[in-house]
């Protein structure tokens, strides 16, 4: 089937399919999709005052499309299993404004060198244009069935309740910085390429950096950041936590919680990474982090969170009740014995039970009890480690 702008959708009997493009119509997407319609460029107003005289022009993301490259780090060098099999798992369908807008990002990525077009492959990852609500897109890659094939390493990225208890009581200013597409910035090996190549628009494309999807990923750039912090020393001393890619900033006074806040900006500019200022939250007294609002000694349940609980209806897949368990177990500190209120449920998600299920009885009342609980969670108080534990 062939559109009136020439992209012609080949869909197999089972749904899915291939799309490709018919003579040289790669070459015109960027006349008729004018990039400025997916990436707005953030003026310097978009940039708190204190900071745009202080901090280097080459940490910001301006335009929401800019990829940093981290300095002094090695590729990352994959491993694959003992005869494995490399998939060849066929492109999804795209719709077409969906196509358009993914092959400008793709454009844009090998630019930047972030992709790189290949001849072939023997694998083949099919990619998916995610539009989000500020109509930008993100493109997302089906890498399950390469993370099967690949030998893991020990994971290491911390657990985002345990990292909470390293924020001080006392302290009352803070800073979070989000990380531009940062794992677009960790190099990935030469050799290891191959792996995570897709097809799109009759061409063959590899990541030439650890892609997002890929199970490693996290635990690899949430070392490489770590280490890379080591060597920041803060001039007021304020505290400093790392989620992968989500920086805080805990200070007692705004002065110092602002002069750190400059330093690890710099920081990060220097050593190749690149900040989005949209999404900076510089210099407060109540702020957004890991689902959590943090404030001088507590923190609460971010109230979309709770929302997006409370309108859940209940799971009737065991997919769906995983996927109610996740949101709910990831406050499971607001939640007095979540492990007794949720067996009911956990029950549902083994290997032996059925896809398709009814709650019932102590399920429906554990799916309830765990909503209000939802509604009831207190603010937790941070730890204060000048005190003795009883």
């Amino acid at each position: 089937m062939c559109s009136n702008d020439g992209i012609k959708i080949q869909t197999s009997s089972d749904g899915e399919g291939e799309d490709s493009v018919e003579g040289d119509e790669m070459e015109n997407v960027d006349e008729e999709y004018p990039l400025i319609c997916l990436f707005p460029m953030i003026t310097e107003e978009g940039i708190p005052a204190e900071l745009r005289e202080t901090v280097g022009k080459e940490v910001w993301d301006m335009t929401g499309k800019e990829v940093g490259l981290m300095k002094g780090v090695e590729p990352v060098k994959v491993t694959v299993k003992t005869n494995a099999i490399f998939p060849q798992t066929p492109q999804y369908h795209m719709a077409q404004d969906t196509l358009m807008k993914v092959a400008q990002l793709i454009d844009e990525f090998v630019k930047q060198g972030v992709l790189k077009e290949m001849l072939s492959s023997p694998c083949n990852s099919p990619i998916m244009g995610l539009i989000k609500p500020s109509g930008k897109v993100r493109i997302v890659q089906d890498l399950r069935k390469i993370n099967d094939i690949i030998v893991k390493c020990c994971p290491v990225v911390p657990n985002p309740a345990v990292i909470m208890f390293q924020v001080p009581c006392d302290a009352e200013w803070f800073s979070v910085i989000d990380l531009s597409q940062a794992f677009f910035s960790v190099p990935l090996h030469e050799d290891s390429q191959f792996l995570f190549c897709f097809k799109f628009l009759d061409r063959v494309y590899s990541w030439c950096r650890i892609p997002q999807g890929f199970s490693e990923s996290p635990s690899i750039f949430n070392q490489i950041l770590k280490k890379d912090l080591e060597e920041l020393e803060l001039p007021f001393e304020s505290t400093l936590v790392q989620y992968i890619d989500d920086l805080l900033i805990a200070a007692k006074t705004e002065s110092g919680c602002t002069a750190d806040t400059i330093a690890l900006l710099n920081h990060l500019g220097r050593n190749g990474h690149k900040v989005s200022p949209s999404k900076l939250q510089f210099c407060q007294k109540k702020v957004k982090y890991l689902g959590h609002q943090i404030e001088k000694g507590s923190r609460k349940i971010m109230k979309e969170r709770i929302t997006s609980v409370l309108q859940m209806s209940p799971p009737k897949t065991r997919r769906e009740v995983r996927k109610f368990l996740g949101m709910v177990g990831y406050c499971r500190q607001w939640i007095p014995n979540f492990s007794t209120l949720a067996k009911p449920l956990l029950k549902l998600t083994q290997k032996d039970a059925l896809d398709q299920i009814e709650l019932k009885g102590d399920e429906m009342d554990a799916f309830i009890e765990l909503k209000e609980c939802m509604c009831r969670a207190p603010a937790l108080g941070m730890p204060d480690y000048t005190k003795p534990f009883t």
